[in-house]
């Protein structure tokens, strides 16, 4: 095993979509950091964040007809009814409305 599979297996890797916010991120950074080194680290720490907040696991969803499976990472906030929105064209009833953060 060379030293790029392990770094690729050690790693989450992260979304595509991503890549713009986390080189935004570091060149604030860097700009910030030549004025001042306390700025630096702060940001520093925002722009791992950032990179944190864009990981893409890889993820085995389970299948089974009794279960739910959330589409984000996160705690269940509410469940209760809702009327959707009129363009998801979901017709005009209640349904249950689960909230993930």
């Amino acid at each position: 095993m060379d030293l790029v599979d392990t770094i690729k297996k050690t790693f989450v890797p992260i979304h595509r979509e991503g890549y713009p916010f986390i080189a935004a991120f570091a060149a604030v950074t860097l700009f910030l950091g030549y004025f001042s080194s306390i700025l630096f680290w702060i940001c520093l720490i925002l722009t791992a964040w950032c990179v944190y907040f864009f990981r893409d696991p890889e993820r085995v969803t389970p299948v089974d007809d009794r279960l739910v499976v959330s589409p984000a990472d996160g705690i269940i906030t509410a469940v209760g009814p809702a009327v959707p929105p009129r363009e998801l064209g979901l017709g005009g009833g209640e349904m249950t409305r689960i909230s993930v953060f």
